[in-house]
């Protein structure tokens, strides 16, 4: 049976089984209402009560308790059935419960596959946008890691030694960042120092983030990637991260931030001319050599 089925059928035994028990619930009133009318009749029964009336009264208080014996065993009968419907809804339960389970463990599967023909796709695509940029392809990659240790025929940077303390920060939204992890595993592994939110979250623990944000966006950073998307474009922290580096580039006047695009969103304040790489036809890794040989050689 499909989830769908199982779920159907554990809301029809959670109906019943709540139909059962209020029906039970109305006969034990009754039983009771049944029970209070004899103790009236009784309490009406006086000394002076003539023997023809007090024989009637004694009938009626022998029915009100007929009665409510009988609405107590009709009470106890729901019960009995409403124990065999709570038997059958906690099995329905189950069965829904493996069905949701085999369902994730299929979803799971299939974003894990999805994952892999993902990875399988952008080394392709790395490969042949190294090939056209006279680069060796990497020796080597894992599937689904995402800081590979990969060789490369370019020269390393020089360390930087100026007051910067990261060589690029990491601007994105969420929604990227499996992309934006890749390249930022990318450049640790060429000895890049690198902001990407991820790795601090001791670090940032505690802190007040629109200022400190705004400390690594516009003063921390030797150059700011931005990852541009339609999800970028609306949400506040990547609006504040955007601003703060903004407010950079116009104070210097000079290169800092370097757009890379998803998609064709247009971002408030930066300005068209802006010289920006289409990630839509750039593999991780070849963005990673694109930063390294950027920063390379600003470092000269």
């Amino acid at each position: 049976m499909s989830v769908s089925l199982y779920r159907g059928e554990v809301d029809r035994y959670t109906k019943a089984l709540a139909d059962l028990q209020a029906r039970a619930a109305q006969e034990r009133m009754r039983a009771t209402q049944e029970r209070g009318s004899a103790l009236r009749v009784q309490s009406s029964i006086r000394a002076s009560t003539s023997a023809s009336t007090l024989q009637s009264k004694l009938r009626q208080v022998h029915r009100h308790e007929e009665q409510a014996v009988r609405l107590e065993q009709r009470a106890a009968d729901l019960d009995k059935r409403a124990a065999t419907k709570q038997q059958s809804l906690s099995t329905a339960q189950r069965n829904l419960d493996r069905a949701l389970a085999d369902e994730r463990r299929k979803q799971e599967r299939e974003a894990a596959r999805r994952r892999d023909e993902d990875l399988r796709r952008l080394r392709e695509l790395e490969n042949v946008q190294r090939a056209s940029h006279g680069l060796t392809p990497p020796h080597s990659r894992v599937v689904g890691q995402f800081a590979p240790q990969v060789q490369y025929v370019a020269n390393p940077p020089k360390p930087s030694v100026d007051e910067f303390k990261y060589d690029v920060c990491l601007s994105f939204a969420g929604e990227e960042r499996t992309y934006v992890e890749m390249v930022a595993g990318g450049l640790k592994a060429r000895d890049l120092r690198v902001f990407y939110d991820a790795d601090e979250e001791v670090e940032l623990w505690g802190k007040d983030l629109v200022e400190h944000f705004d400390h690594i966006y516009r003063e921390a950073s030797r150059y700011c990637v931005m990852f541009v998307s339609e999800a970028y474009a609306r949400k506040p922290w990547t609006r504040h991260e955007r601003r703060s580096a903004l407010a950079r580039a116009i104070e210097e006047d000079a290169e800092y931030i370097l757009p890379a695009r998803f998609d064709d969103t247009e971002l408030d304040g930066l300005r068209p001319t802006v010289k920006w790489l289409d990630l839509r036809e750039i593999a991780p890794e070849t963005l990673t050599t694109f930063i390294v040989e950027k920063v390379s050689g600003s470092s000269d």
